[in-house]
């Protein structure tokens, strides 16, 4: 496995080891960097309607507002931005970073935050047994020295009907890093073991003096504007595995866990990569794809889009839910057989100040914004959302195609988290 291109790890590490690493680094790399801006919203139930949305729950809601949600290895703020979001649910924030955990208490304390918790503990420790409404992991598990380990144990803490949000890398994207991360650990003369210190000048020279074009001066290059934290969390992080749908639905059915739906984030946002179904010219290329079941769409897409794939950014739920998976075809039918109207609240902003205190701005700022989509598309879609006619009536009006690609387009653009424009009319 130490000698897989695709997997920056070695396999004697056990995780207490992996564990100090990962305090060590993370606690010189504060990361991610303290945000500018941190928004609390007027609607308290905005956030909670919009992720029952993504899971296809419009006629009752699958997650409540006082929920208890545990943010898994949640670095300098997520766990924050967690809270301000859901205001009427109690938030758990962990992590093994005694640095990453101090930062975030500190912002915490100065906004005021009322609903969260913060421990410093391990995932590959914890010992929660259903306790948590709806767990969130985003980019942690994979820096573990074997991530089915945490990954039970994050699965042990969700509530047998809970929901889960997790993001592991995907190999394809994460290509020219490891192999960066491998090659600069033997310029670094240490046999190949991690050392940030000496690591980190060899890796600030090669981001800005590569010696020949190839692909991985590309890569390099897109380093250059980017905050030391966010250079060193890709080129030097000592721990890593990435996989592909095909390896995460391996993974997760080993835990005892089920894959859902595709979770829009704001990286797939700023891409552009942002739907896992291909969407083919041929008729025959068509008709076997539609003949797959979802595991199997999403693979294909994966092996055939590569580095333009989206990120593995999924829900799951435990595989022994009492309430039955839903697919994204099942979530796409509901979507066309629902009718909705516009969504909106405005947010409020503590703002950074140079002294390193947040203070809140008066301002009021619209949410979702802009206030309608950017594709015109969905935007014409958007406009006849008044809540009297459903999804596939407005499409049908307006001879707009009932394909799956275009409809999942459809719905990540207008019914998702990551663009909520639209709430749907309650029966």
């Amino acid at each position: 496995m130490s000698d897989s291109i695709h997997f920056n790890v070695d396999n004697k590490q056990n995780p207490e080891d992996v564990d100090r690493l990962n305090n060590s680094f993370y606690s010189r790399f504060n990361y991610p960097w303290v945000p500018l801006f941190l928004p609390s919203y007027e609607d308290p139930d905005f956030w909670t309607a919009s992720l029952n949305h993504d899971l296809g729950y419009w006629d009752r809601p699958r997650i409540k507002p006082d929920m208890k949600i545990w943010v898994g290895g949640c670095g300098t703020n997520q766990a924050i931005l967690t809270a301000l979001k859901f205001p009427q649910a109690q938030v758990l924030g962990s992590d093994v970073s005694t640095e990453s955990l101090n930062t975030c208490a500190r912002v915490a304390e100065q906004i005021g935050l009322t609903n969260l918790t913060l421990r410093e503990e391990s995932l590959n420790a914890t010992s929660y047994d259903q306790e948590f409404d709806y767990v969130i992991c985003t980019g942690v598990i994979h820096h573990n020295a074997d991530p089915s380990i945490p990954l039970k144990n994050l699965m042990r803490g969700l509530k047998a009907d809970g929901i889960m949000e997790l993001m592991v890398y995907n190999y394809y994207h994460r290509i020219h890093t490891t192999a960066f991360q491998k090659a600069i650990r033997l310029l670094g003369g240490l046999g190949g073991q991690p050392n940030v210190e000496k690591e980190l000048p060899l890796t600030m020279d090669l981001v800005q003096n590569f010696p020949t074009d190839c692909l991985m001066k590309d890569f390099l290059d897109l380093q250059r504007s980017l905050p030391e934290a966010a250079v060193a969390d890709s080129l030097l992080q000592p721990v890593e595995y990435s996989y592909t749908v095909q390896s995460l639905d391996a993974l997760a059915q080993d835990c005892n866990l089920t894959l859902l739906s595709y979770c829009l984030n704001q990286f797939d946002k700023l891409s552009g990569n942002s739907n896992w179904l291909m969407d083919f010219a041929g008729e025959e290329q068509k008709f076997n794809y539609a003949k797959l079941d979802e595991i199997d769409q999403w693979q294909t897409t994966n092996l055939l889009l590569g580095e333009k794939s989206p990120m593995l950014w999924f829900y799951l739920q435990k595989s022994d839910c009492p309430i039955p998976a839903l697919t994204e075809k099942a979530i796409c039918a509901k979507f066309l057989n629902t009718a909705f109207h516009p969504a909106s609240t405005t947010t409020k902003n503590h703002v950074l100040k140079e002294a390193g205190f947040y203070e809140l701005s008066p301002q009021a700022i619209p949410c979702p914004a802009p206030r309608a989509p950017i594709n015109p598309t969905a935007a014409l879609v958007f406009s006849h959302c008044d809540g009297t006619k459903t999804i596939r009536q407005i499409l049908q009006e307006n001879a707009l195609s009932a394909e799956p690609h275009f409809i999942q387009n459809l719905r990540l653009s207008l019914c998702s988290s990551g663009h909520p424009y639209l709430k749907a009319v309650q029966s």
